[in-house]
């Protein structure tokens, strides 16, 4: 399939999802000569496209790094926002294999990527609430776009989102729970009398209860080690015992055909003789 607004075309690489609002895909510009990736909403509910046109007509949230186009075709409305490699929050977020302070770290990062982000709060909370949070390999944070507009909702403000906010920060610390964290205390008694009124005021907090970074021993970050690297470790067992399965069923074979196993003759007689003398006589 290709959408095109004005000079700007768009294929599509990827289905994502479908509701009864919009369709997620994953395209390709066709107008970049670096075939660059952009996430497209297809919005087909027509009170949704009214909804989400005038929450972007209060302000002037349409910034180059946020939305990238908008355009109708064929009674549809198009909103194309940047693609973000995915790697899910919920998926490789292991707060068991990281220090307290390291969780913290990264519940700071979360809320300084919705302090620094540009979309309006109604799209915000959908994003929030519908987990596009991507985690990288160094902990920081970014927002993705693949949301569904079903609920979207123009009365949205910052409150809503410090909260839902707030509730995503309380289960990434809720490893540390039976440490006592006073960051993971705190969160969870303002959220539950949705007390946060701002991002402001959620780093605040999070900041003000984080354990100071301490070393931690060697077991500690052996452990950590391990969690953080098991999925790599268990590739390489995996092909690892491959490997030997197959030098084991070759050996097998060759020792049915020959009698015996040619290659392991260079342990069995390699010091039966040594130049022109046998040391067997």
């Amino acid at each position: 399939m290709k959408e095109q607004t004005g000079s700007n075309r768009y294929k599509t690489i990827q289905r994502i999802s479908k509701s009864a609002a919009n369709e997620v895909t994953v395209c390709r510009d066709e107008n970049d000569n670096d075939g660059t990736l952009v996430t497209v909403l297809a919005v087909e509910d027509h009170n949704v496209m009214r909804r989400f046109i005038e929450i972007y007509d209060k302000a002037d949230y349409i910034e180059e790094n946020t939305v990238l186009d908008m355009f109708s075709d064929e009674g549809r409305f198009f909103i194309v926002y940047p693609y973000v490699q995915e790697r899910a929050l919920k998926d490789f977020y292991m707060g068991n294999a990281m220090s307290l302070h390291e969780c913290e770290e990264t519940c700071v990062n979360l809320i300084i990527a919705c302090m620094t982000s540009s979309l309006p709060w109604p799209v915000l909370y959908l994003v929030l609430k519908q987990r596009e949070i991507q985690l990288a390999r160094d902990n920081s944070i970014t927002l993705s776009y693949r949301i569904d507009l079903t609920e979207l909702d123009v009365n949205v403000g910052e409150s809503q989102c410090a909260i839902e906010c707030a509730k995503i920060l309380t289960f990434m610390l809720e490893s540390k729970a039976r440490r006592k964290a006073n960051s993971y205390v705190l969160l969870r008694k303002k959220t539950e009398k949705f007390s946060y009124g701002s991002f402001k005021e959620l780093y605040k907090d999070v900041e003000i209860a984080a354990e100071p970074p301490r070393k931690n021993g060697f077991f500690a970050s052996l452990k950590a080690w391990f969690s953080r690297n098991k999925t790599v470790l268990f590739r390489i067992l995996l092909w690892t015992s491959i490997i030997l399965a197959v030098f084991v069923l070759i050996t097998f074979i060759t020792n049915l055909i020959f009698g015996d196993v040619p290659w392991l003759r260079l342990f069995i007689r390699s010091f039966e003789k040594i130049g022109l003398e046998s040391l067997l006589q």
